[in-house]
């Protein structure tokens, strides 16, 4: 029969142990009122009745216009990207018809076709052409509601 020269688990544990003297206790976390919160938070958050932080009515309002300004700017920005395309499609427009004038004169003198020698200019001009079919549109309906208004102002009369 073998004999480990090995110490086992609890003679080692009790060889290592040591003694706590004065254990350290962590500290209590601050607790803190209603008025440090109120001014921690610039008016945004106080403490309710059941010790519970919440959003205060002014606070939910500088959320809420946060929100809205966010929505302005990245409006902002999306209208600015779409004009800076428009922008780049009439300045692209307007490039092609300086290089392709001549041709289009003797086309239009010919009647014959007109051959700009790229395939998207007429979708660009296309879409050019009902930009312009849609703001004829709402100008003539605008017209149309101003004399129906002067109209019925008459009638009344």
């Amino acid at each position: 029969m073998q004999i480990s020269s090995n110490t086992n688990n609890y003679q080692e544990l009790n060889a290592r142990q040591q003694f706590v003297t004065n254990p350290v206790m962590p500290e209590p976390e601050p607790k803190y009122g209603n008025k440090e919160v109120y001014e921690a938070s610039q008016g945004n958050l106080i403490r309710n009745n059941d010790d519970e932080i919440v959003l205060t009515p002014q606070g939910q309002n500088n959320i809420d216009n946060k929100k809205a300004d966010n929505t302005a700017e990245q409006t902002a920005a999306e209208q600015a990207q779409k004009d800076a395309q428009r922008e780049n499609a009439t300045d692209y427009l307007a490039h092609k018809s300086m290089q392709s004038q001549v041709e289009i004169y003797l086309a239009v003198v010919t009647d014959g076709k007109v051959d700009i020698g790229n395939d998207k200019t007429p979708s660009i001009i296309e879409s050019l052409r009902d930009v312009q079919k849609q703001n004829n549109a709402v100008e003539a309906y605008a017209t149309y509601q101003e004399n129906q208004k002067n109209t019925d102002s008459l009638n009344y009369l």
